[in-house]
């Protein structure tokens, strides 16, 4: 009998004490943001792009690939058609994906850090500036945003780390999959253009080369996203620079008062309009200012020429992120753009990673690293939570779930769509900003602009208001028939207007009729199909034409109509 040779047990492997550790730095902001982001709502950009998507398929190109404010991003859009089509409107379900992503990403820059410097009590640091960072945390309570830095992120550790097996293996499906990982990336966030150039810098800080069919293969896929990016959008680079005081300004804003700052725990502000923070304290920014200076004057004392590429590659990141804005946002918006940490949130991570290059040398114990993470993380909460309800949209929120109850218990009323306060769709979203964008996806869905008898138009807080007159009208001539005004059957009945009725505005028509059926009105251009219903009632039209007549017909089997008043003009409530 031949005994039977039996393979050993394999051997469990615990991770690390400092990965554990590790998880506990991540875990602790990751709940709390993820908390304070369920408290929240939809906003802004949010309502536009969950509203085109609730019209658009998965495979409708010029849904994908629209260009958005200079944004190309297929990636988000179907995500943003994803969620739309498994839930309409539900903001838990949307910001699922956004949170997953941000837990993928927090996963893979740790391995990344693990994998480069091995495991050392000193990485935490710099990941917790990471984990912690209100720049990040704060900025991505604003969905649209969300969905734009988490993948960017995600994809960029990917990268980093798949780049890193192929410099150690040099198996050339890693530079595959490298690639992949920034198509992905480009296909939530242009910036993951900044791939190649970042991917470079690294190879270089770990002291290897890669072969030139590396930078080939990426610069092929570079070149090909920039001419489907230039192809697709028109630029939004502006003719002329802004004066130079207004770009100091501006940097001074963007790097002084709310980068720095926010590295180290800050800015211990307020919010301020839209994803904007209000300026910290001077004595606090000369702080964080100083504190910079050290950190980058002690890497290179630590670290020599390896901190100086480092801190080389974080600067002219830092200086393309600043310079984009300027081209293209700060002529529009001025200086203040420079408060808005969507900006520069994406810097964090390369300061991070630029951190951790410049100080490998140095082996920071337990204690010290404990206790630095502790202020940060304290500090950064305190800052996190201070700023948080600035996005949390409760405005729109109430205004959503106020104007839902009003159609769930009269599913049958029609709205007339109105623009919405600034604090849920700011006025330079134009015809997007209205109503129809913000609750239209709502169950039933919403009626809006639809001819009715009763119709009633949302106020500020998301209440129904009956519309029962129009002001500042131009109106009917009388009629020649008394008590009957127009009598309109077969044939057409011309009503002449006292003026010119031009753009959108709210026809507001008494008739009467024994006999219910359709009726043809016909306003400049266009041509309205209604149907009447027997009695004295009122028809409201909502219309868009030049026009200063109301031709109208009945040219079916149905008893004539008397039309006895017609005005046109603006909702009174």
């Amino acid at each position: 009998m031949t005994a039977t040779a039996t393979r050993p047990a394999p051997t469990l492997v615990l991770p690390k004490t400092v990965s554990i550790a590790a998880a506990v730095v991540a875990a602790i902001p990751f709940l709390i943001h993820a908390i304070a982001t369920f408290s929240g709502y939809f906003g802004q950009d949010d309502f536009v792009i969950l509203y085109r998507a609730g019209s658009s398929g998965p495979f409708d190109a010029d849904y994908l690939f629209q260009d958005y404010s200079g944004h190309i991003a297929p990636g988000m859009f179907l995500l943003a058609w994803f969620v739309t089509a498994l839930a309409p409107l539900n903001y838990p379900i949307a910001v699922i994906p956004a949170l997953l992503m941000q837990a993928g990403a927090l996963i893979l820059l740790w391995r990344l850090l693990v994998r480069v410097f091995k495991h050392r009590w000193g990485l935490l640091l710099p990941y917790a500036l990471y984990a912690f960072s209100p720049l990040i945390l704060f900025s991505t309570m604003w969905w649209a945003y969300s969905v734009q830095l988490f993948p960017l992120l995600l994809t960029m550790f990917g990268a980093f780390n798949t780049h890193l097996t192929y410099l150690r293996t040099r198996e050339p499906k890693h530079i595959v999959t490298t690639l992949l990982w920034t198509a992905a990336g480009m296909a939530f966030y242009e910036k993951a253009a900044l791939f190649l150039p970042l991917l470079l810098g690294f190879t270089l800080l770990l002291g290897e080369r890669a072969p030139w069919r590396v930078w080939l293969a990426h610069g092929a896929l570079l070149a090909g996203f920039v001419a489907l990016y230039a192809g697709l959008t028109v630029s939004r680079i502006k003719e002329g620079l802004p004066r130079v005081e207004v770009i100091l300004e501006f940097l001074r804003r963007s790097v002084f008062d709310v980068f720095l700052p926010g590295l180290f725990g800050g800015p211990w502000a307020d919010p301020a309009t839209g994803a904007a923070i209000s300026t910290p304290a001077l004595g606090l920014r000369i702080a964080a200012a100083a504190i910079a200076v050290a950190v980058i004057v002690g890497g290179i004392v630590v670290g020599g020429r390896k901190a100086v590429l480092a801190w080389s590659l974080l600067g002219a990141y830092v200086v393309v992120d600043l310079a984009l804005v300027i081209i293209t946002r700060l002529p529009e918006i001025g200086p203040l753009i420079g408060n808005d940490p969507r900006y520069t949130a994406d810097a964090v991570p390369i300061t991070v990673l630029c951190g951790a290059f410049a100080y490998s040398s140095l082996r920071l114990k337990r204690p010290a690293a404990g206790l630095l993470i502790v202020v940060l993380g304290a500090s950064a909460t305190f800052s996190y939570l201070w700023l948080a309800p600035g996005l949390q949209f409760e405005k729109a929120k109430q205004y959503v779930a106020t104007a839902q109850a009003a159609l769930k218990g009269n599913p049958s009323m029609v709205l007339y769509d109105t623009p919405v306060p600034d604090q849920i769709m700011s006025n330079w979203f134009f015809e997007d900003g209205k109503a129809s964008r913000v609750i239209g996806l709502l169950p039933g869905p919403p009626k809006f602009d639809q001819p009715a008898e009763n119709l009633y138009l949302l106020d500020e807080t998301g209440t129904p208001q009956k519309i029962t007159n129009v002001r500042d009208p131009v109106v009917g001539r009388p009629g020649p028939y008394e008590k009957c005004g127009y009598a309109v059957g077969y044939d057409t009945a011309t009503i002449p207007l006292s003026g010119w009725s031009n753009g959108r505005r709210l026809l507001r028509m008494e008739y009467y009729t024994s006999g219910k059926g359709p009726v043809t009105i016909r306003l400049g251009k266009t041509t309205y199909e209604i149907q009447l219903t027997d009695g004295l009632h009122v028809l409201y039209l909502v219309v868009d034409d030049s026009f200063n007549r109301v031709d109208i017909n009945r040219a079916t089997q149905v008893d004539p109509m008397c039309v006895v008043d017609v005005r046109i003009g603006l909702p009174v409530t």
